[in-house]
């Protein structure tokens, strides 16, 4: 009983550490902190320092590999080193000599959206290494954008003379806008119309938002509806506005018996979207509970 109140405790604390991150300044957030503290509620016991002190050891050896002061993180890179210079002394550490790679043979795997668990297995999804390499090339004072693709993550780079991508998924491949057009043809099967907004640059809350979803759908496949519920609350803290968001908290919480709960996302829902094509089967479900409610009392 102690241990599981301890637990919670820890919970707790991770959540309103992450709930006080969030509510800064969307430019300010700190994704290494924000990540670990999503991994933090499932690892009640995580030592978030150890992991950020993790990722400043990797910048020193790309700063070392530079020729820089290793202890001088975070300062702009010096005009005679190119950026193209510093991304290839990201990739030789990273997936040369740390040997970072993408877990291919276990994908949906949810370990492989915990920033700890990426540090310690060098492994992970799409979306994670490039936080990964993104938070490194921070300390290491070269900017790296995030980029959303459709059903993939990369980052990017902008050099003297243009624009460069990376895949840190297949160990730092470096792509041209071509490629990663060319990407999106293949994921489609088609020659679909390509949204230029996919190669913007994500914001930390859309990363976040992002990397929760995917945890919401591995969790959702597996029907894990505690952890599910988990990380739609969080989801609910990032981006309280859409209405979809509030409709799959409602089904979870339907999953877990939690009838009064599910009827209030769902009538949210249906008040915020009366419209939807969905809105027929929402209203019966929420008639369904509460018949199942009345026969409880």
């Amino acid at each position: 009983m102690a241990e599981d109140f301890a637990k919670d405790t820890a919970q707790q604390r991770a959540r309103k550490a992450f709930t006080a991150l969030i509510t800064q300044e969307d430019t300010i957030i700190d994704l290494t902190q924000a990540a670990l503290l999503i991994a933090a509620e499932e690892y009640p016991e995580l030592d978030i320092d150890q992991y950020v002190a993790q990722i400043d050891r990797l910048a020193m050896r790309v700063r070392t590999q530079l020729e820089l002061p290793e202890t001088a993180l975070y300062t702009p890179l010096p005009p005679e080193i190119s950026h193209l210079d510093a991304i290839l002394a990201m990739n030789k550490v990273l997936f040369e000599q740390e040997h970072f790679h993408g877990n291919q043979a276990d994908y949906y795997n949810p370990h492989n959206s915990f920033l700890n668990d990426v540090l310690e297995k060098q492994q992970g999804i799409p979306i994670t290494l490039s936080l990964l390499y993104m938070e490194v090339g921070r300390r290491v004072g070269l900017p790296i954008d995030g980029i959303g693709l459709p059903f993939h993550f990369v980052v990017r780079c902008q050099l003297t003379k243009g624009t460069i991508y990376i895949d840190p998924f297949e160990k730092g491949r470096l792509l041209s806008e071509k490629d990663c057009r060319a990407r999106v043809y293949r994921t489609f099967r088609d020659r679909t119309d390509f949204n230029p907004r996919w190669l913007e640059p994500v914001s930390p809350r859309q990363l976040l938002i992002r990397m929760l979803a995917n945890l919401k759908h591995i969790y959702l496949h597996r029907e894990d509806y505690t952890r599910a519920l988990s990380i739609c609350d969080r989801l609910l803290l990032l981006a309280p506005a859409p209405p979809t968001e509030r409709r799959d908290r409602g089904i979870i919480h339907f999953h877990l018996k939690r009838y009064a709960r599910a009827i209030r996302d769902l009538n949210a829902y249906i008040e915020l979207s009366p419209d939807a094509e969905d809105s027929a089967n929402i209203k019966q479900q929420i008639r369904v509970m509460r018949q199942l409610m009345a026969m409880m009392n």
